[in-house]
């Protein structure tokens, strides 16, 4: 599975120094299910996805949805702290991937709408 280093462009702070793409039908059908530890400044990004669910989790984690932008993604959303369980899907229409990271990155970081992620080496 492929890693990448997702950085916010503003200030260069790490979002995720360890970002899983789930871009196969096994990593996104697994995605974090089973996973008991998901440690700061890990992440798993779903590619072409607006939503997920949290249905058969262990673990609460942020979601920020994300939207394309010329120099990386744009945060369109981000939903801290989901607890595992829910059945109902969370979402953004708008939204064209979804970055999974753990809990309380999102408030840690303030990770905001309108911010910018991108990709570093």
């Amino acid at each position: 599975m492929r890693e990448l280093r997702i950085v916010r462009q503003q200030d260069g702070v790490v979002v995720a120094h360890r970002a899983r793409v789930a871009d196969g039908f096994m990593s996104r059908l697994r995605g974090l299910i089973g996973i008991t530890e998901f440690p700061e400044g890990e992440g798993l990004l779903f590619p072409r996805c607006n939503n997920i669910h949290m249905w058969m989790m262990s673990i609460p984690i942020d979601a920020v949805f994300l939207g394309k932008c010329d120099s990386g993604w744009k945060v369109m959303s981000t939903h801290p702290c989901l607890k595992p369980w829910k059945i109902l899907p969370v979402g953004n229409a708008k939204a064209e991937d979804v970055l999974e990271l753990p809990v309380g990155t999102v408030d840690r970081l303030k990770l905001r709408n309108g911010e910018v992620l991108c990709i570093v080496s």
